[in-house]
């Protein structure tokens, strides 16, 4: 962990006056604090150098979304015009702070609306320049690179090498839509402005930092997966909700569980790097990698 001193000090990197910084409730991926300035409220956050390159690209997408109107949690760039600064602790960057609470997932209207807010997200990610970095690729790499050399339990390997083509022989023969997404879409990656009755312009969608090129659905099926706990009744409704949006998505929905699987391999190699690599931030259950490798793994097989 960053010293407190430290840490203020590194911000002066940024064109603002930092009065207070307050620790956010940690995530799996990342430490963040709340910035409050003069100039409004920001997010430090601070990833693992093994994260740095994924952090960057998803500033990059952030800051297109937050160009054409999106609210994003869009980066606020140094004084030299850099979007992160290099720590011995890691990489760290300076977001805009979104107001907003996440949906209630008991909340029908609530999580509909989520959808909605992932649906333009996606229409205006269409026209992002993907450059050549590997993770704007379909398919992706990373996955048999992942399964080759992540140390992984036998049977986990052995599903995910089996279900892999089979998802993507789904995606080529049933035309998928293929685009820029957000690939890690959770309810907390969400923040509704305003009671949270209505849409409004301001409803955003944060946290970039994952964001890949692969189909539209496994967006929705990430929420569904993330989202499994409450039951299924709230991808459904986010589900509803995009498809309201972006209604042209209708006739791929009936491939949405294929893409499911995907996102449950996808979890089963993020699990198993974290027990390799020995991380355990984000939950303070000593089990919850072990736990979430093996979830993952009913999930890839589940119907098979």
């Amino acid at each position: 962990m960053i010293p407190a001193e430290s840490l203020a000090a590194t911000l002066s990197a940024w064109p603002f006056r930092v009065e207070s910084l307050t620790p956010m409730a940690g995530g799996w991926n990342s430490t963040t604090w709340l910035a409050v300035t003069a100039e409004g409220q920001y997010v430090a956050k601070l990833v693992d150098d093994v994260d740095a390159a994924g952090l960057v690209s998803g500033l990059q997408v952030a800051e297109f979304l937050a160009a054409r109107g999106l609210a994003c949690g869009a980066p606020s760039r140094t004084r030299d015009g850099e979007l992160t600064v290099k720590l011995p602790e890691g990489t760290l960057a300076l977001l805009r702070h979104e107001p907003g609470t996440p949906p209630d997932l008991s909340v029908p209207g609530q999580v509909r609306r989520a959808g909605r807010v992932l649906a333009r997200a996606h229409q205006v990610l269409r026209y992002f320049p993907a450059d050549s970095d590997p993770r704007y690729r379909w398919p992706w790499e990373w996955v048999t690179q992942s399964l080759d050399m992540i140390a992984m339990p036998e049977h986990v390997t052995v599903a995910a090498r089996h279900i892999w083509p089979e998802i993507l022989r789904t995606v080529a023969d049933h035309r998928l839509s293929i685009s820029v997404i957000h690939a890690d879409p959770g309810p907390d990656g969400f923040l509704l402005d305003g009671d949270g009755t209505a849409d409004n312009e301001r409803d955003a969608i944060i946290d970039w930092a994952t964001a890949l090129r692969g189909p539209l659905l496994y967006d929705l099926a990430s929420f569904a997966v993330i989202t499994s706990q409450a039951g299924p009744q709230a991808g459904r409704w986010f589900t509803e909700g995009y498809a309201a949006q972006m209604p042209e998505i209708g006739p791929q929905l009936a491939r949405l569980d294929w893409l499911v699987k995907a996102r449950w391999l996808a979890n089963a190699i993020w699990f198993s790097s974290r027990i390799e690599r020995g991380i355990v931030r984000g939950s303070d259950s000593p089990t919850a990698n072990q736990d979430g490798l093996a979830a993952a793994y009913a999930g890839m097989t589940a119907g098979l």
